[in-house]
């Protein structure tokens, strides 16, 4: 089935406008939302994506992923972090393009991309899930208020037609969220989620139970929970709001 995709000039937010569309008993499968101006996006844990009109990608796409047990949803975030990584690895030094737990798109030590996913479940099987992501793209100048921002143009130096990568990386993420169906790839996927992890293997500060803890990634589990290890070597397990990484810009 093709994309739907439904342009604004101006939204509260791209995922707000797809779960109204679900409120409603509207099927909203393979349909993608794009703003050039979000007056509320959304991040992880109640973040606000901050951007400049027009500079850079705001959209969210709804995919059905009722092939996938509700405890697997971690799979998701995983095949939409790596379609984007390597779909951007296109543009940019691979090398130099990672993956921060859980969905972050890094490139070096600077926020490229992030993405909000809110996925609804049918029994013990996920039904859609809403995927929003936002990407700097040509945008130069950010608030100080945003800790470590970087964009494409930043980084290429060139400008980037917003429509061809939109069509692109809607392309990537729809063909890799879809091919989860499928056990060997979900283990591929994996692996790729684990050689692009930021800091992974890495000994790093991490703020941990009100204190700042050196500590090792080692892996995560199918729950998409961070597993690390400190000098002790005590394994620690993590969810996403147990754990922050340290200094507190990344």
């Amino acid at each position: 089935m093709a994309m739907k995709i439904l342009h604004f000039d101006e939204i509260n937010s791209t995922n707000v406008f797809l779960y109204d569309k679900i409120s409603e008993n509207n099927d909203i499968s393979d349909m993608v939302v794009v703003a050039d101006y979000q007056t509320a996006g959304r991040g992880m844990d109640k973040n606000r994506w901050e951007s400049e009109a027009g500079m850079n990608l705001l959209f969210s796409i709804a995919l059905n992923v009722n092939f996938l047990e509700a405890e697997n949803q971690f799979k998701i975030s995983q095949a939409v972090s790596v379609a984007i990584a390597e779909t951007l690895s296109q543009f940019v030094d691979n090398k130099q393009l990672f993956i921060k737990w859980p969905n972050d798109i890094y490139f070096g030590d600077k926020k490229l991309a992030g993405m909000l996913i809110q996925n609804t479940i049918e029994g013990r099987m996920m039904g859609v899930s809403i995927i929003g992501i936002g990407l700097n793209v040509n945008q130069m100048e950010f608030s100080k208020d945003i800790p470590n921002p970087i964009s494409l143009k930043m980084i290429s130096g060139r400008d980037f037609e917003l429509d061809n990568l939109l069509n692109l990386l809607v392309f990537n993420i729809k063909t890799k969220v879809e091919s989860l169906r499928y056990k060997e790839n979900q283990n591929e996927i994996n692996e790729k989620y684990v050689s692009r992890s930021y800091r992974f293997g890495i000994w790093s500060d991490y703020f941990y139970q009100n204190q700042v803890k050196s500590m090792i990634i080692r892996g995560f589990d199918k729950y998409g929970r961070l597993l690390l290890h400190d000098k002790e070597g005590a394994e620690i397990v993590c969810d996403v709001k147990e754990l922050q990484f340290f200094p507190p810009s990344c």
